[in-house]
């Protein structure tokens, strides 16, 4: 083997090495609780979880992972203070036997300097989010799906 295949074989191989295993993995953040970030992401969500709920709510987070251009959240929601969202005097109300809780989980994008929804599903009794990564091309890893 000559110097210039030798070169060419490490040169191949550095630049491999970089693209492969935690070089291609995403990086997420988790924003602290009471950060302006986080509140933004809740505050994003709440108006549409609000109108399915029927009335006010708060979020006690599960998971928020998030990156430069996606969010992805699990959710409970609850009433103000604490209190109890009962599924029957809600939007899903004669629903509430083929949900499972009030779970939410929610796909949201960072564009033109704010936090948009992208997607979200309440209550889901399956993997409800798992087309978001090819429908969305949100990372798998985001979703907690890799």
């Amino acid at each position: 083997m000559n110097k210039a295949s030798a070169f060419l074989l490490v040169f191949m191989a550095v630049i491999l090495s970089a693209f492969s295993g935690s070089a291609l993995a995403q990086t997420f953040r988790e924003p602290a609780k009471g950060s302006a970030e986080r509140a933004a992401i809740m505050d994003t969500l709440r108006p549409a979880v609000e109108a399915e709920l029927r009335g006010p709510v708060e979020f006690v987070v599960t998971t928020i992972r998030v990156t430069p251009n996606w969010a992805f959240v699990q959710v409970e929601p609850q009433r103000p203070g604490g209190g109890v969202i009962d599924p029957e005097e809600t939007g899903f109300a004669g629903e509430s036997d083929m949900m499972d809780g009030l779970t939410t989980y929610a796909l949201m994008g960072f564009q033109a300097g704010r936090w948009n929804l992208i997607d979200h599903i309440v209550g889901p009794t399956d993997v409800g989010y798992a087309a978001w990564q090819q429908r969305y091309g949100v990372p798998a890893a985001l979703l907690g799906m890799e």
